[in-house]
């Protein structure tokens, strides 16, 4: 059987995220109904769901399977696959290779504008925030995310699930009229990046103080904070093993 590594971009807008659904449109589920118009039988797996709406510049996917994939067949792949996901790079790796578990980091982008940015046109992949933002305040609480943390006050618990990850790197940069966060870390917790973006948001609205996040950093109260950016300024942009 051979196994091949797969870089896919998406759109992720009307789509309701990466994993695979009962009656709705989702990425897996589209990829699926592609392979199975060239593929008799395979195993697939992926680094990590995205949420409804998140896109994707580089989602990995592992697919298992007795086919040789090559350019040609790649390239069917994208036209049934049409505009909104794209596979855009393919090789052959070990049989022992996990998308999932393989993975030593994971990167997602934030994308935003604040109310001087007023383009509708750039309103379907980055968020508009209705009030002014500072580069330095945003900065000041990114850097606080940074190492090991207990982040049941920034995410979406899931049962059973250790509350406990490590960010590498958390900062914001501004690129004309876009604010554009980067954080890295060995993995996420569900809703955990756009949680801290919303968290990062409602600091600089005076909506919470620097002791309230780190008081949750710290110790967790156990009441998630209810700041959550919208999932279209969202991207996952790299994987690395």
């Amino acid at each position: 059987m051979n196994s091949y590594k797969l870089s896919i971009a998406y759109d992720g807008t009307n789509y309701y995220g990466f994993q695979k659904q009962k009656k709705k449109p989702t990425i897996q589920g589209k990829l699926e109904e592609a392979l199975n118009l060239l593929v008799d039988s395979y195993e697939l797996n992926y680094s990590g769901r995205t949420d409804a709406g998140v896109h994707a510049k580089s989602q990995i996917v592992n697919i298992k399977t007795d086919l040789i994939l090559d350019s040609k067949k790649i390239s069917s792949l994208n036209k049934i696959l049409g505009d909104s996901i794209s596979i855009n790079s393919f090789k052959i790796v070990s049989s022992n290779f996990h998308a999932r578990y393989g993975a030593t980091e994971r990167t997602y982008k934030y994308l935003v504008r604040d109310s001087k940015s007023n383009y509708p046109h750039l309103n379907k992949n980055t968020y508009q925030h209705y009030s002014l933002l500072n580069l330095e305040d945003l900065n000041k609480i990114a850097q606080l995310f940074i190492g090991e943390h207990n982040f049941s006050s920034f995410s979406k618990i899931e049962k059973f699930n250790n509350p406990e990850r490590s960010i590498f790197s958390s900062k914001w940069i501004k690129k004309n009229e876009i604010y554009e966060y980067t954080i890295i870390a060995n993995s996420f917790l569900r809703n955990m990046v756009r949680n801290i973006v919303g968290v990062q948001l409602a600091y600089c609205d005076q909506k919470l103080s620097l002791q309230d996040i780190l008081n949750e950093l710290k110790k967790p109260s156990g009441e998630r904070l209810n700041f959550i950016a919208p999932a279209h300024g969202l991207i996952l942009w790299k994987v690395k093993y």
